[in-house]
């Protein structure tokens, strides 16, 4: 999960095939993408105005599912860590 924050497009985009929406990712693009490949980049990527951070945090809680979180107190170390502990929980969960 990426909070991020929709910019206004500085040009028309009228040949993308889906919704239009430019936004920044937090806390910067280097630490946003570099999270989103390291937690496997191939994951399609949801925008929502509609749902909170703390609702899907707790979807993933009732459903019993991986969610890990690159925001603004996000280090690409303590991401990386991250992602290495809960690869353990959720491979021995079983």
């Amino acid at each position: 999960m990426n909070p991020v924050v929709a910019v206004a497009p500085k040009r028309a985009m009228p040949n993308l095939p889906v919704a239009r929406v430019l936004w920044r990712p937090g806390p910067d693009l280097r630490a946003g993408a570099a999270g989103w490949i390291l937690a496997g980049g191939e994951h399609h990527t949801v925008y929502s105005q509609a749902v909170s951070r703390e609702q899907l945090l707790d979807y993933a809680r009732i459903v019993r599912i991986e969610t890990v979180v690159i925001d603004v107190e996000t280090t690409i170390e303590k991401f990386e860590n991250e992602l290495l502990r809960n690869e353990r929980h959720y491979r021995f969960r079983e």
